[in-house]
């Protein structure tokens, strides 16, 4: 990994004016944005602050290389959270994570990614079938017992969104790729950054934090088997 720059709420507002300018302010901010840094985190370390997700998805269309992990919070469902994030990581070359202070919603969010594996589509016209149903999960998560998904957006289980915890020390665990101290990133516009943002293709949010392979850890059952679960979302 090369080069991380932070991003805070007011700088997102303000780039959102840039990119509201303009097909030409528009490219020419992409193009900042992707000379800046290999990865922005997005938002303030403190306080509630508004769904980064939004500004995310809009960084990334206007980007070619830039990896963009947004800050979340309590705030924000885990399942419209998993949905949205796994959505832009299918939509945008896999050049997206998602960045927070607790290990266990990070390590819940990486189970929902599994509930709808990628390779479970089969899209065979010809026999009707579409999807192998039974790869698609309810998962069971200990700390997130009302939680149990799927997700309705397959997800290429080798290679899900990256998790960051954001802590002072710590280390990594099952979902939880890599431990950033946010507090000693330099920020957008306060100081340059250096030795960052070479221009080459980032090739997505594993290959920008030195990632293998992501590895399964959901346990779970059939979504479609039985009954089904009514006390989970």
């Amino acid at each position: 990994m090369t080069g991380v720059l932070r991003v805070d709420d007011a700088t997102l507002a303000a780039l959102a004016v840039r990119a509201g300018s303009g097909r030409a302010a528009r490219d020419a901010l992409g193009a900042e944005l992707d000379a800046a840094a290999d990865v922005l985190l997005l938002g303030d370390l403190s306080g509630p602050g508004p769904d980064r997700t939004a500004a995310a998805g809009a960084l990334l269309a206007i980007s070619r290389r830039v990896v963009v992990l947004p800050i979340v919070g309590a705030r924000q469902h885990p399942i419209n959270l998993a949905r949205t994030i796994a959505t832009l990581s299918n939509l945008h070359a896999r050049r997206v994570g998602v960045a927070g202070t607790s290990a266990d919603v990070l390590a819940l969010l990486s189970r929902l990614f599994e509930t709808w594996p990628l390779d479970a589509v089969i899209g065979d016209a010809e026999a009707g079938v579409y999807v192998d149903d039974s790869r698609i999960v309810r998962i069971s998560d200990p700390a997130f017992p009302a939680i149990g998904g799927p997700l309705t957006v397959p997800v290429d289980v080798s290679d899900k969104p990256v998790t960051v915890l954001l802590s002072s020390s710590g280390s990594v665990a099952p979902g939880v790729d890599a431990v950033l101290d946010a507090s000693a990133l330099p920020v957008w516009g306060a100081e340059p950054l250096h030795g960052g943002g070479a221009g080459a293709d980032a090739g997505g949010a594993r290959a920008a934090f030195g990632l293998g392979a992501s590895s399964s850890i959901a346990v779970g059952a059939p979504a479609f088997a039985g009954s089904g679960r009514f006390d989970q979302v």
